[in-house]
């Protein structure tokens, strides 16, 4: 019998359960997996991001949309810079080849045509008044300035300017012969800008030297004029043609005999 205060403890275990720790990982049948190709084969696989579009740039304003009676609608007109209109001034003094395809490139602009006009309105008046007080002073007389000649001079330089275009335009669309407006105006225009050196060789106090002067300018802007003119007045009918081309050489005649006597005349009454 065993002591007081003591157990025996019997724990029986079966035999049948027979448990081994395995010596490695591969004998447990775990494994490690390399993952690392089927990321870059996903990464690969993966179609390129698409590429962001662009921002469309903003439309563009149509000017043909504009009313005719907004400024909206001509400033696209005066859209040139200052080496545009330089050249242009410079190639209708020396007109030689063709002016509306190499210099205007068919991109007719009211600026220059504006501004050589209000340009010559105030070389012919001041040159005059200068000439007129030279003469004033040489014949020992009293020269009083006329600044009503500054209106004559505006009225006669814009309406040949811009009046006789029309009269052209309206003509040569008359006939048939499919003319620009704005290229018009460009021609007799830029066609002016002989006149700010001539109005200061006039200041010359002779007489037949300003006839002379006077006479290149009015050479120099007739061909200049009719060679420009020209393709548009030969789509109509020879005789119509020939009938076009005179009223354009007599009218710029007048015209520059109106200069002659009104402004480069300089008569001194003692």
């Amino acid at each position: 019998m065993a002591a007081k205060n003591q157990y025996n403890v019997l724990v029986d275990m079966e035999d049948s359960v027979d448990y081994t720790q395995p010596a490695t990982i591969e004998s447990d049948g775990l494994e490690f997996q390399d993952f690392s190709n089927d990321t870059a084969s996903k990464t690969t696989s993966l179609p390129p991001p698409a590429a962001t579009p662009a921002a469309a740039p903003a439309p563009r304003s149509s000017f043909h949309n504009k009313p005719m009676w907004s400024l909206d609608y001509y400033s696209r007109f005066f859209d040139v810079d200052t080496s545009q209109v330089v050249e242009r001034c410079l190639k209708s003094m020396y007109p030689v080849g063709d002016f509306a395809n190499d210099t205007l490139e068919h991109q007719p602009d009211l600026y220059g045509p504006f501004w050589i006009t209000t340009t010559v309105v105030f070389a012919v008046f001041v040159c005059s008044s200068l000439a007129g007080s030279l003469a004033a002073y040489m014949n020992s007389a009293e020269y009083e300035y006329d600044f009503r000649q500054l209106s004559y001079a505006v009225f006669v330089i814009y309406s040949y300017t811009f009046i006789t275009p029309v009269v052209m335009w309206a003509s040569t669309k008359y006939f048939g012969c499919q003319p620009s407006l704005l290229e018009i105006v460009d021609y007799y225009g830029y066609s002016m800008t002989v006149w700010v050196p001539i109005s200061m060789l006039c200041v010359i106090p002779i007489d037949i030297a300003r006839w002379v002067f006077v006479g290149v300018a009015f050479g120099l802007t007739a061909y200049f004029l009719v060679k420009n003119l020209y393709t548009i007045i030969s789509r109509a009918d020879a005789k119509t043609s020939r009938m076009i081309l005179i009223g354009t050489i007599a009218s710029h005649a007048v015209f520059c005999l109106v200069l002659k006597i009104a402004f480069y005349s300089y008569s001194v009454q003692v």
